[in-house]
């Protein structure tokens, strides 16, 4: 079921996925939450396209977007699809339906509302992520082990966020793009640390507050 949501038409596109109970009624929680849907613009990346559009969705959290329990696709309002390197644009459309599999990674163009939670403490780490054709440089968050190695055993989920990350595939002429945040694809993502110099197995006490703010 789509991650997002369209106006006027909650029991196809609600974020949570539930449609109707048994009975051929809409579920309870479709109609409980007091967060106003938010209309988000996003950039899709693709081995071959380029899409741009817009999300509804009453998630604030990016990541949670393109992390719900059974999500495949994405719907999109006014999207354009462009062809990797000509960015010549091949279709447009009012709405869309957008295959996750397919998506080497994503981000925004404009800010989500921050959520402040319980998480667990993690540490930048500068890495090479190869999603051919393009490859992106950033830094990737890892949970304080005793060995690097571990961490990255460990390092999971569908889409991850990366920060302060920079893209590009100069051999299908998309020249570098600067980005604080993706999501990344981990199913078609090569992970390169150059170096474990500076690994930290625990964490700074400066670095353990109860609550953090977590935008992604």
């Amino acid at each position: 079921m789509p991650g997002g949501s369209l106006g006027g038409r909650p029991s196809r596109l609600e974020p949570d996925g539930h449609v109707a109970t048994r009975r051929g009624k809409y579920a309870a929680t479709m109609f409980a939450s007091p967060v106003p849907p938010q209309s988000i613009p996003l950039t899709f990346v693709t081995s071959q396209l380029i899409i741009q559009g817009t999300v509804q969705t009453r998630l604030r959290r990016l990541a949670d977007i393109f992390n719900e329990p059974n999500n495949t696709h994405l719907v999109l309002l006014n999207a354009v699809f462009a062809e990797v390197g000509s960015r010549r644009v091949v279709a447009e459309a009012a709405v869309a339906q957008i295959p996750l599999a397919d998506v080497l990674f994503a981000h925004t163009s404009g800010p989500t509302e921050s959520s402040s939670e319980m998480r667990v403490p993690k540490q930048p780490v500068r890495a090479t992520l190869m999603l051919p054709p393009f490859t992106v440089e950033c830094d990737i968050h890892l949970q304080y082990e005793s060995e690097l190695r571990i961490a990255l055993q460990v390092y999971e989920g569908q889409f991850l966020p990366v920060t302060a990350a920079k893209y590009w595939a100069y051999g299908v002429a998309e020249s570098l793009i600067d980005v604080d945040l993706l999501l990344v694809n981990h199913a078609r993502a090569h992970i390169a640390v150059p170096t474990v110099s500076g690994w930290r197995a625990e964490a700074p006490q400066a670095d353990r507050p109860e609550h953090q703010s977590n935008t992604w």
